[in-house]
């Protein structure tokens, strides 16, 4: 399919795929997960590495 052609609905029908749109994905609330602590060590450096651009 050339990107000229492409539209949502040709895929929707090409692939039988149904959308749902105007509803939330995602509940009204999460519940909050507590990271582990190597997690959060990596979450706390974070910042220094973005600075010293480690990869």
């Amino acid at each position: 399919m050339l990107y000229s052609q492409f539209t949502i609905e040709k895929v929707k029908q090409d692939f039988h795929l149904t959308t749902f749109e105007g509803v939330r994905f995602f509940p009204d609330s999460l519940e909050t997960i507590v990271p582990s602590p190597r997690l959060q060590g990596i979450l706390d450096d974070l910042p220094w590495a973005i600075t010293v651009d480690s990869r």
